[in-house]
């Protein structure tokens, strides 16, 4: 069977990071809340924001919404090791020192509470220190393949 990426519906997701004044950022489809103040996400071998949230032990995720297509690509594409993709995106920061989306429809603050190999992905599960709301109703943002 060819099991594709889209083949259950994923939101998409902006994972930021930083550790000694280098930052990060990827498009995640696999995000999950699993708890009222836990998020799980899903991060390959080759991120290299993966290995500023293992670094930091911490990450911000920020909610895209359906209007957001260009964002995910953006973050979805190239990587962080020879592109700054924060430069131009309007962000701040959480208590963690993660960088969070402004123009998103809410964004996490989260604190890395365990890590779970599997095999070239790493699932990461952080605790909720803090959550924004931006818009009161949103459409989120799709994961298709044919988009990235």
């Amino acid at each position: 069977m060819d099991l594709r990426h889209d083949m259950l519906t994923h939101g998409v997701y902006v994972v930021c990071a930083q550790h000694q004044g280098k930052q990060g950022g990827l498009a995640v489809a696999w995000a999950t809340q699993v708890g009222s103040n836990a998020i799980l996400i899903c991060v390959g071998q080759q991120s290299a924001t993966r290995e500023l949230i293992l670094a930091s032990k911490s990450f911000g995720l920020s909610v895209l919404t359906r209007d957001q297509v260009d964002v995910g690509r953006r973050f979805g594409s190239g990587s962080s090791r020879r592109m700054n993709k924060l430069e131009g995106v309007a962000y701040h920061t959480g208590q963690t020192g993660s960088p969070l989306l402004d123009d998103c429809a809410m964004a996490f603050d989260c604190e890395v509470r365990e890590v779970y190999d599997l095999g070239t992905q790493k699932l990461i599960v952080g605790h909720i220190l803090s959550a924004e709301r931006f818009r009161d109703e949103y459409q989120p943002l799709i994961y298709k393949e044919e988009d990235y």
